[in-house]
């Protein structure tokens, strides 16, 4: 947990930053890191941030000048394709990412609970259900 913050921390400015957010949810949720159902959502709610958030951030950036036209513009893509374009020295809002990892994220934690919830009610059935041997 600690290794994956000083990871973070130093490649911040690389790749560093996904596991500084798992690296302090792995230290945040500790208290209760025996109990499942607090663990693993919280650890794939961080998974799910991430790769929503990559999926939809503007990652490459061209700008192009034409002397044809006068002015500039600059286009950036994403991982799916979406098209950010804007004229002159245009700066794509990372608005759509957040909400987009947001979304992922809370899914994600969501669809895990129901995962862990069945797998629960399942073992109990099945422990519930296996005969007994009268000693």
């Amino acid at each position: 947990m600690s290794l994956l913050c000083v990871f973070g921390v130093v490649g911040i400015f690389s790749v560093g930053m996904p596991f500084l957010l798992l690296g302090v949810t792995l230290a945040a949720v500790s208290p209760w890191r025996a109990q499942r159902a607090v663990l693993w959502p919280a650890v794939t709610a961080v998974v799910g941030f991430v790769v929503g958030y990559i999926l939809v951030a503007p990652l490459s950036c061209t700008a192009t000048a034409s002397s044809a036209a006068p002015g500039q513009s600059t286009t950036c893509t994403n991982v799916l394709g979406i098209d950010y374009s804007g004229a002159g020295v245009y700066n794509p809002s990372l608005v759509p990412a957040l909400l987009a990892g947001v979304t992922v994220s809370v899914a994600a934690a969501a669809a895990f609970r129901v995962v862990l919830k069945r797998q629960e009610v399942r073992r109990h059935r099945l422990r519930d259900a296996s005969p007994t041997v009268a000693g």
